[in-house]
């Protein structure tokens, strides 16, 4: 015991600090930050002209029926011209992000663990999501793909944690619980389809779980998916679903959808075992899970009590939910437009694929403890834990987040997109001409910028950004170099 608990805090603080080493250069360009053309302007004009609930009505009948998302995108910081805005809420969603992966780690263990233990697990999930992303700006910097993506993660984060901790109350009818529970089940169900079918699906898991169980369904299981129903109605029935996706020839084809989801699964499975962190960090993860399912806590009479309802899933059960929810998240793009998914839907498969991954691991684990005996095992604990430890920190390291962003902030280059990003405003805010060619960038910096407007005036993120400013046209120059009008 004496060697356990410092080795406990060195493998804690280790990845503290290396959590710390990640979300320094994130803070860092949020300073750098700015409004993309795409889609930010457009949101922020339709609110400015109709109001911010006639715009969100207008979207809805004519483009998304993601109520929630329609929401957030028309509280835009460019509707009040607040710039700074968007050097501001980065900050406040890695926040608000920490903290959601701290409330699961803390409810996840929480009889069984202690403040360390839940702040290692929770960087540990923090880290091996966020050193991950499949695309940084579309998670974390812009606006429009937060409202939709990464804001609803975090919610489904706090989600899980909530129905944990009224799990330990006995999943009664408290009324607290529960309206947070329904209005999560909304916020998420209403960012998008994605999410939508995420959220059914640890419904319908939950509902499997207790059916089997008890052979009944509990009421507050009952009132969630009364609320989730509702929310798939308005999510579902909107107009501007027809109109958003109805000009694709290749949407809704069944068998392409299968055919492709299936090949692209495979591929994506191994690459995230083999590729990412996340399989050293389970293998830290393994004595969590042992403890978890071990039967310390004792009835009225004294005798061990069952694990929770949740850790007495048959692993089978566990592996054939989880699978089949990341080949059902997938195939929405496939299904949707008829090509792979892109990365931002691809940074939310990825954390359902890994908060899948530790759950069915920790299932596994009570499954087999009666078969196993690690007191037998001859391992030096001490180094494997280094070594463990050493190969998750590495992996992160060198995977596709931390280079970039320390690349971007250290060479100067957001620095240079944000000073020139200032000149273009400054020439836009100029009265007079009705008409701007505007300077390419310099550079583009990959963790914060995602499209810049195109040589044809008429292209939407043109036109988006010539109506906030009054212009007639705004063009894009073919040199750096040449000058405004």
């Amino acid at each position: 015991m004496r060697e356990s608990m410092p080795l406990a805090r060195v493998v804690t603080s280790a990845l503290l600090v290396f959590a710390g080493v990640l979300v320094v250069p994130l803070l860092a360009l949020a300073t750098y930050n700015h409004p993309s053309p795409t889609d930010d302007y457009c949101f922020a004009n339709t609110a400015m002209q109709y109001g911010f609930w006639e715009a969100q009505q207008l979207y809805y009948d004519g483009w998304t029926g993601r109520f929630f998302h329609n929401f957030i995108v028309h509280t835009n910081p460019l509707v009040i011209g607040w710039y700074g805005g968007y050097k501001v809420y980065p900050f406040i969603f890695l926040a608000i992000l920490m903290g959601s992966f701290y409330a699961l780690s803390s409810q996840w263990i929480y009889r069984a663990f202690g403040i360390g233990p839940k702040a290692a697990l929770a960087a540990g999930l923090f880290i091996g999501f966020m050193a991950t992303l499949a695309s940084i700006p579309e998670y974390l910097y812009w606006y429009t793909g937060l409202a939709s993506y990464g804001l609803s993660s975090a919610l489904f984060l706090l989600l899980l944690a909530t129905l944990l901790a009224h799990q330990r109350k006995g999943f009664g009818l408290q009324p607290s619980y529960l309206l947070i529970e329904s209005v999560l089940v909304a916020a998420i169900i209403g960012s998008s389809e994605m999410t939508m079918v995420l959220m059914l699906s640890v419904l319908g898991l939950i509902s499997f779980v207790d059916l089997l169980q008890r052979r009944r369904l509990s009421l507050p299981i009952l009132i969630l998916w009364v609320v989730a129903g509702v929310s798939c109605y308005f999510l579902m029935k909107a107009p501007g679903n027809a109109i958003r996706l109805g000009g694709n020839p290749n949407s809704s084809n069944i068998p392409l959808t299968l055919i492709s989801s299936l090949r692209y699964a495979g591929p994506y499975v191994i690459q995230q075992i083999v590729r990412t962190p996340w399989l050293p960090l389970s293998l830290l993860y393994l004595p969590i899970a042992w403890k978890l399912s071990e039967r310390v806590d004792l009835d009225a009479s004294g005798r061990p009590m069952d694990l929770p309802p949740y850790l007495r899933v048959h692993p089978v059960l566990g592996m054939l939910h989880g699978s089949a929810t990341i080949l059902a998240l997938i195939s929405l793009h496939f299904y949707g437009v008829g090509i792979a998914p892109i990365p931002r839907l691809i940074n939310v498969v990825n954390l359902t694929f890994w908060l899948s991954w530790i759950y069915n691991l920790t299932l596994w684990v009570a499954f087999l403890r009666p078969r196993l005996n690690p007191d037998r095992w001859q391992v030096n604990t001490r180094m494997l834990t280094y070594v463990l430890l050493v190969w998750a920190i590495a992996s992160a390291a060198v995977g596709p987040v931390i280079p970039v962003v320390y690349g971007d902030w250290l060479s100067g280059r957001a620095a240079q997109y944000d000073h020139e990003m200032e000149q273009r405003y400054a020439q836009l805010a100029k009265p007079g001409s009705q008409v701007s060619l505007i300077a390419p960038l310099s550079n583009y910096p990959v963790s914060l910028f995602l499209e810049d407007i195109h040589a044809d005036p008429k292209y939407l993120w043109n036109r988006c950004w010539a109506d906030y400013y009054h212009k007639k046209t705004i063009l894009l120059a073919e040199k750096p170099n040449q000058s405004a009008p």
